[in-house]
């Protein structure tokens, strides 16, 4: 079974990209920074994993649980905006 990482997938276009990829029989390791908060996202049938794109000490900790584990594509769907300046400024 190929394996799919998304990031970002608490809700969204990560969401429902978990949620195709469930149901088209892969297996989906879904990353949001707050899992216990992503409702929508647990009750799909996926493995969820705490991910804070914008912590090296948070991307590092995922590294290592996932050490070994083959991952067929990466959706790197989370991101920050930093200071709220304005979008393209």
């Amino acid at each position: 079974m190929p394996t799919v990482l998304i990031t970002g997938a608490n809700r969204g276009i990560g969401l429902e990209l978990s949620r195709q990829y469930a149901a088209s029989g892969w297996e989906v390791i879904a990353c949001c920074r707050k899992p216990k908060e992503a409702t929508q996202l647990a009750k799909l049938k996926v493995e969820i994993r705490p991910l804070d794109v914008a912590k090296p000490a948070s991307i590092a900790k995922l590294a290592t649980a996932l050490k070994g584990r083959g991952i067929d594509v990466l959706l790197n769907n989370a991101g920050f905006l930093g200071r709220r300046s304005g979008f393209g400024k």
